[in-house]
């Protein structure tokens, strides 16, 4: 599986696991059914990934996948606007203009 953090991202979520007081944790990156195009991303900071889940490194961070939301994760970027994660997905048909939800 292939998923990439950018630089901004990876540093906001290094800067959010250290205000939590969590430095070290591993980013749960999740699809779930919800957003206005019926499934959004859903991310939180684990001590640690399953046995089951993709794993992969990307600017420092590591970000865990479950095996369901694998397939609709491969290819994702992960960006930062503002204070918020956008995600750039090349499976989405359509997606919000926050970046938040997406359809397939």
């Amino acid at each position: 599986m292939e998923l990439r953090l950018t630089v901004p991202a990876a540093d906001a979520v290094r800067a959010r696991a250290r205000d939590a007081g969590v430095a070290g944790h591993v980013l749960r990156i999740a699809v779930v059914a919800g957003g206005c195009h019926g499934l959004s991303y859903d991310l939180y900071l684990v001590p640690e990934a399953l046995p089951e889940d993709a794993v992969v490194e990307s600017s420092g961070v590591r970000v865990a996948v479950d095996a369901a939301s694998a397939r609709l994760l491969d290819g994702v970027v992960v960006d930062l606007r503002g204070r918020s994660f956008v995600f750039q997905n090349p499976s989405a048909r359509k997606s919000c203009s926050c970046g938040a939800s997406f359809e397939v």
